[in-house]
């Protein structure tokens, strides 16, 4: 209950929504597709559940499902490999090539990072190119935090 007074909190303020945008759907559905076949039925049950997407920068967007599959089955997609990953996803954004990310933490969606505001992909038409592995250090997040706080000496 808790959490969801939070999350109402997040969607009065517009900080969030109970779904994902359409650009934010695209890329995740493209990084499903590369998953094993047993994680990918996790995380489409989980993104046809009940989930709040938390938005922060307006570049991040983070799924926090409510439903209780993840809680049941969540080793399905965990383990070493994804324990800290992130999948770069190349996108065409109407003909300009653009990189977006999704990055998992303990084996579930964490987050999906955009170079840009989402009210820049509003209208556009966005087409995933190609996906290949990239790095948390290289991601959009830790860029925002180093411009935050600086780098790390």
């Amino acid at each position: 209950m808790i959490r969801f007074l939070w999350d109402l909190l997040y969607f009065v303020t517009g900080e969030g929504s109970w779904s994902l945008r359409p650009h934010e759907r695209v890329v995740i559905e493209a990084v499903i597709d590369t998953l094993p076949e047993h994680s990918q039925a996790l995380l489409r049950s989980q993104l046809n559940g009940t989930m709040f997407v938390q938005r922060s920068h307006k570049q991040i967007s983070r799924p926090r499902f409510y439903t209780a599959p993840y809680l049941q089955d969540r080793r399905a997609v965990e383990g070493e490999e994804y324990s800290e990953k992130v999948i770069d996803v190349q996108v065409d954004v109407d003909g300009m090539n653009e990189v977006a990310q999704v990055e998992f933490f303990r084996g579930r969606v964490d987050s999906i990072q955009f170079k840009r505001p989402a009210a820049y992909y509003v209208g556009k038409r966005l087409r995933v190119t190609g996906t290949r592995p990239g790095k948390p250090t290289r991601s959009h997040a830790a860029a925002i935090d180093r411009r935050e706080h600086g780098a790390e000496r």
